[in-house]
């Protein structure tokens, strides 16, 4: 469908809906020429290339690729529940909703954490995380429902907090 008779990096790019390298890269794997800085290959070439790729078996280059990214992504899968990179005391470290802290309280539309340091704060956020990860039911039903409201009456407003500026 191509109306020249070569094919450069960025014909390939707009007649195949490529990036930049994966242009390169298929012009490389079919044969172009160098020709000055730019790869190019003939219309017909490529042509026959393509049609060879597709009817031969022994050109399974995309299909290694393809097998090669989904093997990574496997690999990637596996190594998902790697240790902690936040370093976890023990009693901390197989939570159960049951086992959570008295200082994580959950409730109906709310999660309240009371910690000593950074540290600690750091700690039981990640407990409470693997707590939800192990038994996200239980976790769901403590925090769903309706959020207890305060009557209007009795809602208090806070005074603003002025800044005094230096003159």
């Amino acid at each position: 469908m191509a109306d020249a008779e070569h094919i450069d990096r960025r014909a390939a790019e707009r007649l195949f809906d490529l990036r930049a390298t994966a242009a390169k890269a298929l012009l490389s794997r079919m044969g172009a020429d160098l020709c000055g800085h730019s790869l190019v290959i003939g219309r017909g070439l490529l042509m026959a290339r393509l049609r060879e790729a597709h009817e031969n078996p022994d050109w399974r280059w995309e299909v290694q690729r393809r097998g090669t990214v989904h093997e990574r992504i496997a690999a990637l899968r596996a190594k998902r529940h790697r240790p902690s990179l936040v370093p976890v005391q023990a009693e901390l470290a197989m939570p159960r909703v049951a086992s959570l802290p008295s200082t994580v309280l959950l409730g109906p539309g709310s999660a309240v954490i009371r910690c000593r340091d950074m540290a600690d704060l750091l700690q039981q956020l990640v407990q409470l995380a693997k707590a939800i990860d192990s038994d996200y039911t239980t976790i769901q039903a403590c925090v769903k429902g309706p959020i207890p409201r305060r009557p209007v009456s009795s809602a208090t407003v806070p005074a603003p907090v002025r800044i005094a500026k230096d003159a």
